[in-house]
């Protein structure tokens, strides 16, 4: 019996050590294992420091720009730079410039005072009321068959005559004549047409020697007649009034056209 028991015993203990055998050496082979598991995966990485920069006094830091989300500013165009107003005067333009009037009023009547003065000829003169017709310009173009002008009879006419020497002959006469409207520039007009057309016989001569010297509008016509003989005729106008000046004998033309100067001064 005993030995039945101890065979019982023997055999436990037996089966025991197979397992614990088998334990054994299933927990080394899960260590082998779970060792070259880590052995495979290497080692960790190592953690790396953070470093913090701090931003430098001198800079300060940019400020952080958010999107918007509305529609850009339209950009405005650049304006040149304000100009500095210039001290220098613009030179007025034509549509600034008024036009010229005249405001003096229209000769309606021939005076005495619009006629030459004794001072005006010189010394040595008597003053007449009567200045004759044999001196004129129509006169002496008629003398040369020169053509005729567009004379019309004027509204009103006042003569003056003066006379110097009578051993010489010297006199300086004067015709003022008041015209309508226009007539007198029409007329100064006819007689620069007549003289150009003009061509006297025999080797007389008539030409324009100057204008535009006095009053609006002037002429000094030179006759040259037979025997070598001339006359001067000065006619100034100013608005419609023609005055009309002759002096015997001929002064020269300084003296006849500083005459007519005068005469415009009078009207």
């Amino acid at each position: 019996m005993d030995q039945v028991r101890t065979r019982a015993r023997r055999r436990t203990l037996g089966q025991a050590a197979t397992v614990a055998g088998l334990v054994a050496v299933a927990l080394v082979g899960g260590g082998v294992a779970v060792a070259q598991t880590r052995h495979d995966a290497g080692p960790p990485p190592a953690a790396v420091p953070s470093i913090s920069v701090a931003p430098s006094a001198s800079v300060p830091p940019s400020p952080s720009v958010r999107p918007s989300s509305s529609a850009p500013a339209p950009v405005q165009p650049s304006r040149p730079p304000a100009r500095k107003p210039s001290t220098d005067p613009a030179p007025p333009s034509s549509e600034d410039t008024p036009p010229k009037v005249d405001t003096e009023p229209p000769i309606t009547k021939i005076t005495p005072a619009m006629m030459l003065q004794p001072e005006d000829v010189g010394t040595g003169y008597t003053m007449g009321t009567e200045a004759g017709g044999d001196w004129t310009y129509e006169f002496g173009a008629s003398n040369l068959q020169c053509p005729r002008t567009e004379w019309r009879k004027p509204i009103e006419e006042r003569g003056r005559s003066f006379h110097g020497d009578p051993a010489k002959g010297a006199s300086v006469l004067q015709q003022t004549r008041l015209h309508e409207k226009g007539a007198a520039a029409r007329y100064l007009a006819s007689v620069r047409s007549k003289v150009a057309a003009c061509s006297p016989p025999g080797g007389q001569t008539v030409h324009i020697a100057a204008e535009g010297f006095a009053g609006d509008e002037s002429l000094l016509v030179v006759f040259t007649q037979y025997g070598g003989y001339v006359a001067k005729n000065i006619l100034v106008r100013k608005g419609d009034v023609l005055t009309e000046i002759g002096s015997k004998p001929s002064r020269s033309d300084k003296a006849s056209l500083a005459l007519a100067a005068k005469a415009a001064a009078r009207f």
